[in-house]
C-alpha cells in the first residue's frame, strides 16, 4: 500500500514534484485548489479557457511547469466534467484519470490539492484517495492530500 500523507497546506505552498486539482467545466470563474494555482500561474488556465483550447471536460488534463510562485516543479490540472450533480464513482474515475496521468508522466512525488466534496469529510476523501493511488501507481510513490475549504 502507498503511503499517503494528510497535509493542511495550500496547493501552491506544497514543495513536491507535481501538484494535482480538479477543474470543472460548469465552474466559472475556477474553483478550489485549481482557482489558486492559476492565479499563481498569472490566469495560464484561464487563458486556455477562454481561447476554448481546454473546458474542463472529465479526461482532460493540463500539464505546465512552475513560474516560481508555487513549491511544486509541475503543475497538473485534471479535467473534471460536469460538478453540479458529480457521484461518488466519478469521483473516484476522476482520481483514477488523476494518478493514471501522473504514473505517465513518470512523477514520484505527488500532492493532490481537493476541495471538500459534496458533504464529504478528509476522511472519506482520504479513503478515494488512497484507493485510487492504490490501484494506479507503483511501489514508491510519495503521495500527499490536502483537503482544503475555498478561501483557505
Amino acid at each position: 500500500m502507498n503511503q499517503l500523507k494528510v497535509v493542511d497546506l495550500p496547493a501552491d505552498l506544497l514543495a513536491v514534484e507535481a501538484v494535482a486539482a480538479i477543474y470543472f467545466e460548469d465552474e466559472r470563474p475556477l474553483q478550489g485548489p485549481a482557482a489558486l494555482l492559476d492565479w499563481r500561474l498569472n490566469g495560464m488556465l484561464t487563458d486556455l479557457l477562454l481561447r476554448q483550447e481546454v473546458a474542463g471536460h472529465a479526461g482532460e488534463h493540463v500539464l505546465v511547469a512552475s513560474n516560481g510562485k508555487i513549491a511544486a516543479q509541475w503543475v497538473l490540472f485534471v479535467g473534471g466534467g460536469k460538478h453540479q450533480g458529480l457521484g461518488g464513482e466519478a469521483f473516484r474515475g476522476l482520481l483514477r484519470h488523476l494518478f493514471e496521468t501522473v504514473r505517465e508522466a513518470g512523477f514520484r512525488q505527488v500532492a493532490v490539492c481537493l476541495a471538500p466534496e459534496g458533504g464529504m469529510d478528509v476522511s472519506d476523501l482520504n479513503l478515494l484517495v488512497i484507493e485510487a493511488c492504490d490501484a494506479y501507481l507503483q511501489k514508491g510513490l510519495d503521495c500527499s492530500l490536502s483537503v482544503r475549504p475555498v478561501g483557505h
